[in-house]
């Protein structure tokens, strides 16, 4: 069935096949919060209570108005309508209105609210996921979210979001679903999305083309617009002031991280009597304390050397000396673990950032990497001469679910959670984010992780 126009602004979308309908009402293109809230969504059609739908125009929204519709047993047409003042009357028996309603005119706004008064339609409403709803609609639109993340803040489910991308994409085309190496994925997860889960979904039907195979590798990814992806256009804008939750969750890691030691120093104190008839006790409580207030000052002056991070001032940085300058000064740390570092580089691997940001960046991962790398195991290194930086290691459930905190936003971290991220990952990835760059986790089966650090390509 083809679609109807209407009149300017309005047209009336065929029903979507409910095959369609339920793959893209189910994991992982949904994810967990708005698949909890689907049953609720899909009754609100019974009594025409509106439901909003806020998530990235490229989720695609409009899919999941489609999909919604087509499994919530309404009989009558759906009507998409457009622009800040679309023709909301008049519409077909029973209809299910769609339209984006955060930039609408006050018109357009009131002519809603008597759609909604009146009981003439089901509205299924749209709306980025931060922005903002006209006043008198907040409340009304409220009701019934359905909320999806832009993609890039869901980097833990990328894996599985990529096979079930390429599974439909092998059932329109008759043949078994290609492979994604390591490699492609990892260049995937080092991409800023955009455009969301409809650019991953073309991005990886132009790969398949391009591979002609059974494997997508790395180089059969090209992105619609790589410079749009890999640095915002005000990249090297001076940053601005910490959100309030992200600065609570910075001194919250902080002060836990300066807590464990101090413990450990007043466990000690407190049996101080016995200790000075103890020799052995007596040396073991100077090493311990004298660990515990390095690492307390190593704390505090990689804070401070965060604060004084001024506006980035971007230049040609060759990577590959860089890197190597960074590793020899925690060449001691990685010989008392045994360690083994393998680097794999593209030459000339190079970005275009601030030598100073991407240089205190880098130094926190390593010594992040370092506390979660178990010991006398390998610790891969790969840089590629796009200005991504790949670090692939072995890591316990407790350090990958630590790690997986990076693809989150602050407030879904709980203050009083026992196990935070370690700090030096929160400054480094936020050093990272005001050059423009980025830093995302991406999970693997067993104990293995990979970090992905995004640095800006050089022109």
């Amino acid at each position: 069935m083809s679609t109807r126009a209407e009149a300017p602004g309005t047209v009336v979308l065929p029903p979507l096949a409910p095959e369609i309908a339920a793959a893209v009402l189910s994991a992982p293109r949904l994810p967990g919060d708005a698949l909890a809230r689907l049953p609720l969504a899909r009754g609100a059609a019974r009594l025409l209570v509106p439901v909003l739908i806020r998530a990235p125009a490229g989720a695609p929204r409009l899919l999941l108005a489609r999909a919604v519709h087509a499994t919530a047993g309404r009989r009558g047409p759906l009507v998409a309508v457009t622009g800040r003042r679309p023709p909301l009357a008049p519409l077909p028996s029973d209809a299910t209105l769609c339209l984006d309603v955060a930039r609408l005119a006050p018109e357009a706004v009131l002519a809603l609210e008597a759609t909604l008064d009146d009981g003439t339609a089901w509205v299924l409403a749209g709306a980025e996921p931060q922005a903002a709803l006209p006043a008198p609609l907040a409340a009304r639109l409220g009701a019934v979210v359905l909320p999806v993340a832009p993609l890039r803040t869901r980097l833990a489910e990328l894996p599985a979001l990529v096979e079930s991308l390429l599974a439909a994409l092998a059932r329109r085309a008759g043949a078994g679903a290609p492979r994604l190496s390591p490699g492609a994925l990892a260049r995937l997860a080092a991409h800023g999305w955009p455009g969301d889960l409809a650019e991953l979904e073309v991005t990886l039907a132009r790969a398949w083309l391009i591979a002609g195979g059974d494997t997508i590798d790395a180089e059969h990814l090209a992105f619609a617009d790589d410079a749009a992806g890999i640095a915002p256009a005000n990249a090297f804008a001076a940053p601005a002031p910490a959100h309030g939750a992200e600065l609570e969750l910075l001194l919250a890691e902080l002060a836990h991280e300066v807590r464990n030691p101090l413990v450990t120093i007043k466990t000690f104190a407190d049996h101080l009597p016995d200790l000075l008839e103890d020799a052995a006790l007596r040396q073991r409580f100077a090493a311990l304390t004298q660990e515990g207030i390095a690492r307390i000052d190593g704390l505090l002056e990689s804070v401070i050397e965060f604060a004084r991070l001024g506006t980035p001032r971007p230049e040609t940085i060759e990577l590959g000396p860089l890197l190597d300058r960074l590793l020899a000064e925690v060449e001691p740390a990685l010989a008392e673990r045994a360690v083994r570092v393998r680097q794999a580089r593209d030459e000339p691997a190079r970005c275009t950032a601030d030598p100073s940001h991407v240089a205190y960046a880098l130094r926190n991962l390593f010594a992040g990497v370092l506390r979660e790398v178990p010991p006398r195991e390998d610790l891969a290194i790969e840089t590629s001469a796009n200005g991504v930086v790949t670090l692939r290691f072995a890591a316990g459930a407790q350090a990958a679910a630590h790690l997986r905190r990076l693809t989150g936003s602050p407030g879904d971290a709980e203050l009083g959670d026992p196990a935070f991220l370690p700090l030096a990952f929160r400054l480094a990835r936020q050093a990272l984010e005001w050059s423009g760059g980025g830093l995302a986790v991406v999970p693997e089966a067993g104990t293995a992780t990979t970090l992905v650090v995004r640095l800006p390509a050089a022109g």
